[in-house]
């Protein structure tokens, strides 16, 4: 029997944080720690981010985020644990090495309200990993070379999932950051003369594909009268309450819904959006369509045509910002 006194000796931990590019933890990532006898520890990070693996002999191991292409993440840094933080009394359970897995390219065909930042999140890229793979150039040029306005049916090839490792040691802390999340939301608000509606008070609120809904956002327009704030790529609804109070004004949002700007739909939704009332976005150039466009092309002094021709298809985009 080991006597009573006897201290244990401890083993030691390797701490991981992933976060996202606005440092915020990013729960349910998972991670993947080997040794050089390809035995593996395997985890998942908490809501805040982090997991620990406990329990492990002093050296040095190799780290991988497995469903993450190596383009996906980065280290930013390592810092040594403190004290008791860097100590386990457990005992790691080692098991046996997992199986390689080879993933090749798989096509992708655009749903309603999809984008490339929205599929890089579901199958663990860089958004522009994805974007510029050689085998996307057709789409790249007929979308104008904008990932987040694509049309339903477009096809994107997403490539095989290539793996990263990154050699930790015992008693180390790293921080991981994930590529591309969270995506930024920019919507602009303008007065009826199309200048910026400066400083006004709104508040933010974010729902995923899922139904999860992320926690509210309070702030004010910017200078631009920009809303600008980040959000999940797979966001889908969003609500925008400006002047929240008694009097209300309340903008709801389908996000990624706009079609591309070469389909009569994705103008009908632009100039909508403006206040130039095209009714329902069917993609026919119907009458209430080519007075929307003279509208607009009235307020641009652009010749009044009613049609999509290249000078107000121009102007439609540097408004529009798409």
């Amino acid at each position: 029997m080991p006597c009573p006194n006897a201290k244990q000796e401890l083993k030691e931990v390797i701490k991981v944080k992933v976060v996202g590019e606005d440092g915020v933890g990013l729960g349910g990532i998972a991670l993947l720690l080997s040794r050089a006898d390809k035995q593996v520890l395997t985890g998942k990070t908490a809501p805040d981010g982090v997991y620990a693996f406990k329990g492990l002999d002093a050296g040095s191991y190799q780290l991988s985020l497995p469903e993450l292409d190596k383009d996906a993440w980065e280290e930013l840094e390592t810092k040594a644990l403190v004290g008791d933080e860097g100590k386990s009394s457990r005992v790691a359970s080692w098991q046996g090495a997992a199986a390689e897995i080879t993933e090749e390219e798989k096509i992708h065909v655009i749903q309603q309200g999809e984008c490339v930042g929205k599929i890089a999140e579901v199958y663990g890229f860089f958004p522009k990993t994805i974007w510029d793979y050689g085998k996307n150039e057709e789409l790249k040029k007929l979308r104008h070379d904008n990932m987040y306005i694509l049309f339903p049916g477009d096809k994107v090839v997403v490539p095989g999932k290539r793996q990263k490792v990154q050699t930790v040691k015992t008693a180390d802390g790293l921080t991981v950051q994930r590529q591309g999340v969270p995506e930024r939301l920019r919507i602009r608000f303008l007065h009826y003369d199309e200048t910026p509606r400066k400083g006004v008070p709104y508040l933010l609120s974010v729902k995923t594909a899922e139904g999860v809904l992320v926690a509210d956002i309070s702030s004010e327009t910017d200078g631009g009268g920009f809303v600008d704030q980040p959000i999940p790529p797979s966001a889908k609804f969003a609500t925008i309450t400006l002047n929240p109070g008694p009097w209300p004004e309340i903008h709801e949002l389908n996000i990624g819904y706009a079609n591309p700007i070469d389909t009569v739909s994705g103008w009908q939704a632009r100039l909508n959006n403006l206040g130039y009332e095209c009714g329902k976005e069917d993609d026919q150039l119907g009458p209430k369509t080519q007075a929307a466009i003279r509208a607009f092309q009235r307020t641009k002094n652009l010749r009044e045509t009613g049609e999509r021709d290249d000078d107000t298809k121009k102007a439609l985009m540097e408004v529009a910002l798409s």
